[in-house]
């Protein structure tokens, strides 16, 4: 009963009215696709496989299939593999479960980095209780100019898709991460912001006098705290987003 009151208090914050500070600026618009088809095998090696196809992917004409593999008894060792037209063109390794109950997510598409190219984006929640049902894989295929993908991917905060927002109008879109810290026997939202820049995650928090951090409270807030300086907010800030992994 604990538990399903905390969770009760955490999801009505996050998903009422009220707006963060970052909320101001624009929000990237994303084409969702959610026909994952699934496909269970029980032979000597038992796996779940993913499988979506984007048609007319590549420059409006060749078509993309991901397919997101796990392995039964290995629950942190899964595979993304990227098809083009039905030829694989990359693998890769995302510690991460894929399983029927986590993968209810469509895959969004958007150019997040002001490339004009289009990128992938997947949410899958880890499905834990109580604050750590809150805990939540972020994966991003950044698309290159020979057709390949660099992918990215951490643990993040959310009880529904953040969107990215565009804090200086340049295109390329403040990715917004979220974390809950403890400082002086209080609790706090902190937020960090990055930009994909030179095929990385590159913190902006400097450019924007982030992270900010917001004190969670049994009832919606969404200011920032003024019980720290904004000063003492940069000792919050991180240089990559938790359990940064890149391929």
């Amino acid at each position: 009963m604990r538990n399903f009151i905390i969770l009760y208090l955490l999801t009505f914050t996050l998903n009422s009215f009220g707006q963060y500070p970052f909320e101001k600026y624009p929000a990237i618009k994303y084409k969702v696709y959610k026909d994952w088809k699934v496909y269970n095998t029980n032979g000597k090696e038992k796996k779940t496989e993913f499988i979506l196809t984007i048609p007319k992917f590549y420059d409006k004409i060749d078509s993309l299939t991901l397919v997101l593999t796990s392995f039964a008894g290995k629950w942190d060792s899964s595979y993304i593999t990227v098809f083009k037209n039905g030829k694989q063109i990359q693998r890769f390794f995302e510690p991460m479960l894929f399983y029927e109950t986590n993968l209810f997510e469509p895959i969004m598409l958007a150019d997040v980095n002001g490339d004009n190219l289009q990128d992938i984006k997947l949410i899958v929640p880890y499905m834990g209780n109580g604050t750590a049902s809150l805990n939540t894989r972020v994966i991003y295929l950044f698309q290159q100019k020979d057709k390949n993908f660099i992918k990215i991917s951490f643990m993040d905060k959310m009880s529904d898709n953040r969107p990215e927002r565009d804090f200086n109008g340049d295109g390329n879109y403040e990715v917004i991460t979220m974390t809950l810290t403890s400082y002086q026997y209080h609790s706090y939202w902190s937020f960090n912001l990055f930009n994909f820049k030179k095929n990385d995650f590159v913190s902006t928090n400097n450019k924007y006098n982030y992270p900010i951090l917001i004190q969670f409270l049994n009832r919606d807030n969404f200011k920032i705290t003024n019980k720290i300086s904004r000063q003492k907010m940069k000792d919050f800030g991180q240089t990559k987003p938790a359990d940064y992994d890149r391929k």
